[in-house]
């Protein structure tokens, strides 16, 4: 097993016109947290951004036929946008081109470059399907390798390394439908039962999957050693 960094580089500055749209309204994008694609090919995504809630929120409400709908919620100093959208052709092109492989993203994706306008990925899979998600995503976007390496195993079953707090969310959330198809309560559902943020949450649900489906990738009961990409030019 291998994980590779990489950053993607827009053609235009912007994966989204609505993407940009917000910066001219002083958004600044930090994170993706996570991202949905549903079966009627729309998109929900979970962005952390920093910015005017209330230039955010009147923009999304003027945002034209591509928002479907979305929701605000404040975490210490940034903002939480889930998203639920139509998506510009160049993320679906991307979206298409990642399902092929068998490669699991490492959340949450990193914003970076000049004016945040990049994305920094990390990917964890076996090699020969890491290039070729690599070789086919060059096809459509700019991108340049920052890190490869191995794929560290641990010595400890996964669940064993979870938090205590992260096997009660993890507990919570399978008990509540989270993973039903289709799911039946959202992240504000369940940190209404936790007495928390629904950002809160999803960062607990992102790295306790992260953590569970890299040992079943792997296939031998190990972990994956926390990739930390380097070099940001923020």
């Amino acid at each position: 097993m291998r994980y590779v960094t990489y950053v993607l580089k827009p053609q235009h500055g912007h994966f989204d016109r609505g993407e940009e749209r917000l910066r001219e309204h002083g958004v600044t994008f930090e994170t993706i947290q996570d991202i949905d694609r549903l079966t009627d090919e729309t998109v929900i995504m979970r962005k952390e951004l920093r910015g005017d809630q209330r230039d955010v929120r009147r923009y999304l409400e003027e945002g034209g036929s591509s928002v479907i709908d979305f929701q605000l919620t404040r975490v210490d100093t940034s903002t939480i946008l889930q998203l639920h959208y139509e998506p510009s052709d160049l993320t679906r092109q991307l979206l298409d081109i990642h399902r092929r492989y068998a490669v699991l993203l490492d959340y949450p994706l990193e914003y970076t470059g000049p004016e945040n306008r990049w994305l920094r990925v990390s990917e964890v899979g076996p090699e020969e399907e890491l290039r070729g998600l690599i070789e086919e995503t060059r096809s459509t976007i700019d991108v340049q390798i920052e890190r490869l390496g191995s794929y560290e195993p641990a010595d400890r079953r996964a669940f064993a390394d979870l938090t205590d707090r992260q096997r009660e969310v993890l507990r919570l959330a399978v008990e509540a439908g989270y993973y039903e198809e289709p799911r039946q309560v959202t992240y504000e559902d369940i940190a209404a039962q936790l007495d928390c943020s629904p950002g809160t949450v999803g960062q607990h649900l992102r790295r306790i999957e992260a953590r569970l489906m890299s040992t079943i990738v792997a296939g031998s009961g190990s972990r994956r050693e926390t990739v930390r990409a380097t070099g940001s030019s923020r």
